[in-house]
């Protein structure tokens, strides 16, 4: 084979030369092999679940700007502290990421000191003031106010939450002209914002409604405030692929005469219940739209009729209406209604709707009175109850009750639990009054 050599000026070639060269360099090297295209489907870059990686405890609040530095051990504290009073207050159970709001509220709480008290009132039922340290707190908060109702922050949603944690600790220490003096204050502010529309921040808003509603329902009358965000609610769901859909065998839907206002509003307490019951695991709503819907049901029942009017008109839809009115109540503030409701308040509506109830529909309102009302006198005439009702109906077995339920709003996550505590102790009376019959 003859050779061919080529003198090549390397550092002045141009872009023929270069390639000449290349091809040049290759014959030898490359001759008498094939080469395959590699494959594309082995070049795919393949990922790999990772496993949530747990967050050490406390942590959140480490980079929080506390105004004194901060433990370990007190980050410990304060995340104990914040874990208990949320999933005593709020549905944690259903899955929600609440974790934003906790650093939103820590923020607040160190603007004064209501939220603590507000936070330690509702964990341990009003006993603030009982206690000297408490009420210095409170003294302290009353004077924060004052200074930021005089400054440019008079108006600011700081100053509403502080307002708020008083009316909220004033609810449960049972001082409802105090709280009525503070819910007063929260409207003045928020009519010189403009009204409840231009609170910006949903979850100061909700915030506001539920304060709202848990006043109204303690003081009866109308409701200060009117939200209604289903038609956002319901176009959020469905661009999640998700629905409001209603049972067909609600019970509702078997009443015609039944308003149309409590119809749709039953519906849609059907419909989110089913969400939930359902889609729990796929996390169809956040904290925020999960209440934003709670408030727009509730509003829209109230403004039918006040709960005073509802115990005073003995018809169908009073009964549906405080059976609604319960319902939200146990659904909105964790199954801790009966710590935060007027005593006897509860019990005294299931009464009155009584009148008018029977059947299924007699047995959901008593379940829901039954994990409602605090243990006494009140669920002692409610269990006797249920179990004649149950013995009517045919219900005999704990599954026998949930298939009659699940034709009522009933929030598995949230009512199970406490209505299967209260099933058994029905169950429990019902063997113990055989006994004795058989004994005798």
């Amino acid at each position: 084979m003859e050779q061919n050599f080529f003198f090549v000026d390397g550092l002045q070639a141009d872009r023929a030369s270069k390639k000449l060269m290349r091809r040049h360099v290759m014959k030898g090297k490359n001759a008498g092999k094939t080469f395959h295209r590699p494959s594309k489907t082995n070049q795919v870059v393949r990922y790999h679940a990772m496993d949530r990686i747990a967050r050490p405890i406390g942590t959140q609040f480490l980079t929080f700007p506390f105004p004194v530095p901060m433990a370990k051990i007190a980050s410990k504290a304060i995340y104990d502290f914040f874990t208990f009073t949320i999933n005593q207050i709020y549905p944690t159970q259903m899955g929600f990421n609440i974790e934003q709001y906790k650093m939103r509220w820590l923020e607040i709480m160190f603007l004064s000191k209501p939220a603590l008290i507000q936070s330690s009132n509702e964990t341990y039922l009003g006993a603030g003031y009982g206690c000297p340290k408490s009420l210095s707190c409170l003294s302290q908060t009353l004077d924060t106010l004052a200074k930021r109702l005089n400054s440019s922050e008079a108006l600011s949603d700081g100053t509403l939450s502080i307002v708020m944690a008083l009316i909220n600790h004033e609810q449960v220490a049972g001082h409802y002209a105090d709280a009525e003096a503070h819910v007063k204050g929260m409207k003045r502010i928020i009519d010189l914002r403009g009204g409840l529309d231009n609170i910006e921040d949903d979850a100061v808003a909700t915030k506001i409604c539920r304060t709202d509603i848990l006043f109204t329902l303690q003081q009866g009358g109308q409701p200060l405030f009117y939200r209604n965000r289903m038609a956002e609610m319901r176009t959020i769901l469905l661009s999640r692929g998700f629905t409001l859909k209603s049972n067909a065998d609600a019970k509702s839907l078997q009443i015609p005469q039944l308003d149309k206002t409590l119809q749709e509003a039953f519906s849609d307490l059907m419909g989110v219940c089913n969400l939930f019951n359902r889609h729990i695991d796929q996390k169809p709503l956040d904290v925020i739209e999960f209440q934003e819907i709670l408030v727009s049901v509730c509003y829209r029942v109230m403004g039918f009729r006040t709960l005073d009017e509802a115990r005073l008109i003995h018809d169908i839809d009073s009964a549906y209406h405080i059976g609604l009115l319960v319902f939200l109540m146990s659904t909105f503030w964790n199954n801790h209604q009966s710590r935060l409701a007027k005593p006897g308040l509860i019990a005294a509506c299931i009464r009155n709707a009584l009148q008018m109830a029977d059947g299924e529909f007699a047995f959901w309102l008593l379940m829901l009175g039954g994990i409602s009302v605090p243990k006494g006198d009140d669920q002692e005439w409610i269990v006797t109850r249920l179990r004649e009702k149950a013995s009517r109906i045919g219900v005999v077995t704990w599954k026998d009750a949930r298939d009659c339920l699940a034709k009522f709003p009933w929030m598995t996550v949230i009512h199970d639990e406490s209505g299967q505590r209260l099933w058994d102790k029905v169950r429990s009376v019902g063997m113990e009054l055989s006994n004795g019959v058989m004994a005798n």
